[in-house]
């Protein structure tokens, strides 16, 4: 996802201050690796 972001999306990301560019990237993060507990990156 973040790569779809730099490649697509970069100069509106680098745009962004680099605290916002963090929070993005560790959204993203929580996302793909935590989840919300409802089972679906089990699947």
């Amino acid at each position: 996802m973040i790569e779809h972001v730099m490649d697509k999306h970069k100069e509106e990301f680098d745009e962004l201050s680099d605290f916002h560019q963090e929070e993005i990237i560790s959204k993203v993060d929580y996302l793909l690796n935590r989840g919300c507990g409802c089972g679906v990156l089990k699947l």
